[in-house]
C-alpha cells in the first residue's frame, strides 16, 4: 500500500460539488484506487430530481465506466446528502449532520465556473458557499484536512503565480455584506466593474475572495488551497483521452469537430496553462495528504497553497496543439456523426480577420441552416450555438492573450517519488509530457472520447462517419469551385468584355 492510498484507508469523506467535473473525477479515483469507507456527496434538488435521484444519475456517469467493470460494489459507498452550498449550514438537516459526524476529510469543490456569472450569484456560491463549508467543517470532531479547490487564475493580475497566498484587494466580509444590503441586482451589477478591477470576470474575482476567506481560517482549521489550471482531458486515467464534459475547452473542441466553430481569436505564442484531468486529480489526492502532514505539529504560519501548472513540463503552445490536430487530420480519424461542415479551425490574432471569419464561416452558415430548419417546421438550432461559442470565447479572451509564468506543479519531485509504482503514479505523464508523439496520441484519444463519452456515438459508427465526412468535404470543395467560377464570370463580363 502506498502513502496516499494508506492515508484514505477506511476514511469517511465529504465532497461538495461532487456532480461537477473535478468532483466526479475525484470521487472516481478515490473509489477505484483507495479503500475508503464512505463518500458523502452534497447534492441539491435540481430539475425536479431529489438528492437521491441525482446520486443514482451520478452513479451512471460515463466517468465511472471503468469502476463499474472493475469494482462495481464501490459505487454503493456513495451517500447523498441533501443540501445547497448557498444555504446556511449548507442546508444540511440535523439528521444528516449526525450521519456526517465521522467525516475526517472534506473536499470543497462546489463553485460556479461560469466566467460571466452575475456578481450576486458568483459571490453567494463561490464565497458564501465556502464560508458555509468552513462553518460545517468546524463541527467535525474528526477533521484531518479541509481542501479548497480554487483556480490557478485566482490572481490574474500577476505575471508569475507562485504557490502561496496573495492578499485580496477586497475584504470578503464586505462583499458578502453587499448581498444583504443591496437588494437591487441592477445596482449590484453596476458595481461589478468597479469591484472587479484587475479581474477579467466575476469567476476569478470571487475565487480570489474565497482564498482570502480560507486564509482567515487557516489557524482555526487544517485547511489547504489547491489551484489547478485549465482542466482538460485525461492522459491515461480512467481511460486514455477521457473527455470529462462539454463545458469549457472540451465544448469548444467538440464544436470544432462538428464543423460549427471555424475560427478562434488567440495570440499565436500563448501557452494556455492546462491540467490534464487525471494528473490534476492524482496531485490533489496527494496534496490532501501532504497538507494533513503539515498540520501534524500545529497550524503553519502561512496558508498552504498547492498548484497544478503545465508551464514547466509542457512546451507546446495551444496553437501548436490545435494546428497539429488539423494537419495530421485527427478530426477525420475521429469523425463525428454529428457534424455540420468539415471540421477545422482558423486561428488568428487579428481582430478584423477574426470578425470577418466569424461572420462568413459561422454566422452565415448558421443562418442558412436555421432557415432550412424553419422551412421543415423545426425550431432554429445552430444560431444559438454559434452565439454561445462566440460569447464563450469573448469571456475567455484575457486567457487567450496572456502568458502566465509559474514554477510548475508544487513539490513535483516529491509527488513523483512518493507515488512511484502506486495507483497515483505520475512518472510517465511528466517524463513524456514534452513528446510530440505523446501530444498527438493524447489529442486523438480525446477526439475519440468526445464522440463516445460526450456525444454518445458508438465506435462502430466511426467508418460511416468518416465516409459521410469525406462526402461533405467533396461537396464543400465543389461549392467553393462553383462560387469561384461565378465570381470569375461576373468579373469577366463586367470588366473585361
Amino acid at each position: 500500500m502506498g502513502v496516499v492510498d494508506g492515508f484514505y484507508e477506511g476514511c469517511e469523506i465529504f465532497v461538495t460539488g461532487g456532480s461537477g467535473v473535478v468532483g466526479k473525477a475525484l470521487i472516481e479515483k478515490l473509489l477505484r484506487s483507495c479503500n475508503v469507507k464512505r463518500i458523502y456527496v452534497l447534492l441539491r434538488t435540481k430539475k425536479q430530481l431529489s438528492a437521491e435521484q441525482r446520486l443514482d444519475k451520478l452513479r451512471q456517469a460515463n466517468i465511472f465506466q471503468v469502476l463499474r467493470l472493475q469494482k462495481p460494489q464501490e459505487v454503493d459507498k456513495l451517500v447523498a446528502i441533501p443540501g445547497d452550498v448557498s444555504l446556511p449550514q449548507l442546508g444540511i438537516s440535523s439528521e444528516h449532520r449526525q450521519l456526517l459526524s465521522n467525516v475526517s476529510i472534506v473536499f470543497h469543490c462546489a463553485a460556479t465556473v461560469r466566467f460571466d456569472e452575475p456578481l450576486r450569484i458568483a459571490l453567494r456560491l463561490n464565497v458564501g458557499g465556502t464560508l458555509e463549508a468552513l462553518k460545517f467543517a468546524e463541527q467535525l470532531q474528526q477533521l484531518r484536512i479541509f481542501v479548497h479547490v480554487s483556480t490557478f487564475f485566482s490572481n490574474p493580475y500577476l505575471e508569475r503565480v507562485e504557490p502561496r497566498y496573495y492578499s485580496s484587494p477586497m475584504d470578503w466580509r464586505l462583499c458578502l455584506r453587499l448581498l444583504d444590503e443591496i437588494k437591487d441586482d441592477d445596482v449590484l451589477d453596476a458595481l461589478t466593474s468597479k469591484l472587479t478591477v484587475g479581474f477579467p470576470n466575476t469567476y476569478t474575482f470571487t475565487k480570489n475572495l474565497a482564498e482570502s476567506l480560507i486564509n482567515d481560517y487557516h489557524t482555526r482549521l487544517p485547511v489547504i488551497v489547491y489551484r489547478p489550471s485549465i482542466l482538460l482531458f485525461a492522459v491515461r486515467d480512467p481511460l486514455p483521452g477521457y473527455a470529462p464534459s462539454l463545458m469549457g475547452a472540451m465544448g469548444l473542441f467538440s464544436l470544432v469537430g462538428a464543423g460549427v466553430l471555424k475560427t478562434v481569436y488567440i495570440r499565436k505564442d500563448v501557452h494556455l496553462d492546462i491540467t490534464p484531468q487525471d494528473m490534476g486529480i492524482k496531485a490533489l489526492c496527494y496534496y490532501a495528504y501532504a497538507g494533513c502532514e503539515a498540520y501534524r505539529n500545529g497550524a503553519p504560519k502561512d496558508l498552504i497553497v498547492y498548484q497544478s501548472s503545465s508551464r514547466t513540463h509542457i512546451p507546446h503552445t495551444f496553437l501548436h496543439m490545435a494546428e497539429n490536430m488539423d494537419v495530421i487530420d485527427l478530426w477525420h480519424k475521429g469523425a463525428f456523426l454529428m457534424n455540420l461542415l468539415a471540421p477545422g479551425c482558423h486561428y488568428t490574432d487579428n481582430r478584423l480577420v477574426y470578425k470577418f471569419l466569424v461572420f462568413t464561416k459561422q454566422i452565415i452558415p448558421a443562418l442558412l441552416v436555421d432557415m432550412l430548419l424553419r422551412l421543415f417546421g423545426r425550431p432554429p438550432a445552430l444560431m444559438p450555438i454559434a452565439r454561445k461559442s462566440y460569447q464563450t470565447l469573448e469571456v475567455m479572451k484575457p486567457f487567450m492573450f496572456n502568458n502566465y509564468d509559474s514554477p510548475g506543479c508544487t513539490d513535483i519531485d516529491t509527488v513523483l517519488d512518493i507515488n512511484r509504482n502506486t495507483e497515483f503514479c505520475l512518472y510517465d505523464e511528466y517524463r513524456y509530457a514534452h513528446s510530440e508523439e505523446r501530444l498527438i496520441t493524447a489529442c486523438k484519444n480525446m477526439i475519440l472520447s468526445i464522440r463516445h463519452d460526450l456525444l454518445g456515438e458508438s465506435p462502430q459508427t466511426l467508418p460511416r462517419a468518416q465516409i459521410i465526412l469525406r462526402i461533405k468535404e467533396h461537396i464543400n470543395i465543389a461549392v467553393r469551385l462553383y462560387l469561384l467560377y461565378k465570381l470569375c464570370c461576373w468579373l469577366w463580363y463586367s470588366y473585361l468584355v
